[in-house]
């Protein structure tokens, strides 16, 4: 459903015609949808996929696309949160074998938003911590869990939409 209803357009390749789909054309929700009560809140848990979600909530997996579209997801390896073992091997991968406990930054105790330069006298009077490279992606991945689900009353006519904006 979701690759059906892209436009096709025609991709020259030397002398060849390719009639392909437009990945690149998105849709997101109508003011009617975002402003209504059709959204609702959740908080993903360790191993929820969108396929699983969508399932649970609409019958049927094959809406996971519907879930994507509506937190505006267009990467799901970057953009959906990983499992906690994940996490652990994706720090491992990324800073090194060994590196995922040095620190990646600095920053206030009473305002964990402001990243400050390395102080060992601050540090060990507790008003700046340390934050390792495992605590910032883990950070970064809990701010993921949080997503909206659009309500099962409210599939038909977002799939209606999405169906009418790709043909234009």
């Amino acid at each position: 459903m979701f690759f059906k209803s892209m436009p096709a357009f025609t991709y020259k390749v030397n002398n060849d015609s390719i009639i392909t789909k437009d990945i690149f054309q998105r849709v997101g929700l109508d003011r009617q949808i975002k402003t209504s009560l059709a959204l609702e809140s959740y908080y993903i848990q360790d191993g929820d996929t969108p396929d699983i979600l969508a399932n649970n909530l609409y019958g049927s997996s094959r809406y996971h696309w519907v879930l994507l579209i509506v937190n505006d997801i267009t990467n799901v390896h970057d953009q959906w949160p990983r499992r906690q073992e994940e996490l652990l091997t994706y720090t491992k991968e990324k800073y090194g074998s060994g590196n995922h406990l040095n620190d990646h930054h600095y920053r206030l105790v009473s305002d964990t938003t402001i990243t400050v330069d390395y102080d060992p006298v601050a540090i060990a009077n507790g008003t700046v911590e340390a934050v390792s490279n495992f605590n910032y992606e883990a950070e970064l991945n809990e701010d993921k869990k949080q997503i909206f689900l659009l309500k099962k009353d409210f599939l038909a006519r977002f799939i209606v939409n999405y169906k009418e904006l790709m043909a234009q």
